[in-house]
């Protein structure tokens, strides 16, 4: 075969070869991808999503990658020592649930690539020095959790007539309360609103904790998300009724299990960024330049079926603006 031919013959190939086949496929190597999480198998629900993203990405458990799953069971304490297992199985990249998992993973590891799913505070907890350019191992999808707790002071005094306090229950143990704390204050301040507090730690505090506030005039009751308050969420949801407190959360989920009013970012979009975060890096992208990824979009859902339990009328204007009124 002369030049002239081999050359016709790799020009036909290049054009016969679809262009995107080489971007669109994850490297053939075998990965090992790293999940620590909170609570239980049972109830990964974001480790789930992720996984399904990256099978959609080409990453398939059992083909050409490996998955490492590291869960908590409810002990937080455990999370160090699950996270230098993932150090220890030589994993390619860590998933990190939210800032428990995104702190124990830092401290297990400066150079093991860590992508954090719904930080919140990233900044302001020292999670990372900067958004635009994390630096060392880690970047992930920021929550902006605290930012929006004005939005939701804002949105319990348009639905509770004569709103004057809030109560807002979180957990002492996530490093991004404090954040949560600055921002629900200062609208406070702002809104005229007085705030108080309600401290958990661990599953066995509510009962005393609520039992104590009994009585109390709280007003509302404002809820940050943390696994403690998500998975305790059946509780906190039966002493709000049973006191008449109008409930705000972050996620629609909570919302659906009778939370007055939700307002924040869809589970789903943290998973789908997250993913295409881990495909990047696994591609060879460094975790310390890839910018930490803030939602675009914020859903606000309504119950009215608990409306209706607390004697609330919904106004026509809030009603209007959500996206998703359960019945």
């Amino acid at each position: 075969m002369n030049r002239r031919d081999a050359a016709t013959v790799v020009l036909a190939l290049a054009i016969a070869v679809p262009p995107f086949i080489a971007s669109a496929q994850p490297a053939a190597k075998l990965v090992r991808i790293g999940f620590l999480a909170p609570g239980s198998p049972g109830q990964g629900g974001a480790s789930n999503q992720v996984i399904q993203r990256l099978n959609e990405l080409g990453y398939v458990e059992g083909k050409n990658a490996v998955i490492e799953r590291r869960f908590d069971d409810r002990m937080p304490e455990r999370l160090p020592a699950l996270a230098a297992e993932l150090v220890l199985a030589k994993v390619d990249v860590i998933v990190a649930i939210t800032n428990l998992c995104g702190f124990a993973a830092k401290e297990a590891t400066r150079t093991i690539p860590i992508v954090v799913w719904g930080a919140h505070g990233a900044l302001e907890t020292g999670l990372v020095a900067s958004l635009a350019r994390p630096g060392g191992n880690i970047t992930g999808v920021e929550s902006l959790a605290p930012e929006v707790d004005m939005k939701r002071v804002q949105l319990l005094r348009e639905i509770v007539p004569g709103l004057a306090r809030v109560a807002a229950l979180y957990d002492a143990g996530d490093q991004g309360s404090p954040a949560h704390l600055k921002y629900t204050r200062d609208a406070g301040r702002i809104m005229k609103v007085d705030v108080s507090t309600l401290e958990v730690r661990r599953p066995a505090d509510f009962d005393p904790i609520l039992a104590s506030a009994i009585g109390k005039s709280l007003g509302s009751l404002l809820v940050y998300t943390s696994i403690l308050t998500y998975e305790s969420w059946p509780k906190i949801a039966a002493f709000a009724q049973q006191n008449r407190l109008p409930t705000m959360c972050e996620f629609k989920q909570m919302a659906r299990a009778g939370c007055l009013v939700s307002y924040g970012p869809p589970f789903d979009e943290f998973s789908q960024r997250v993913a295409k975060q881990v495909d990047r890096i696994l591609r060879g992208s460094p975790p310390g330049d890839l910018p930490i990824e803030q939602p675009t979009k914020f859903e606000l859902a309504i119950n009215l079926k608990t409306a209706r339990a607390l004697g609330l009328t919904i106004p026509p204007n809030v009603l209007l603006r959500a996206d998703e009124v359960i019945e």
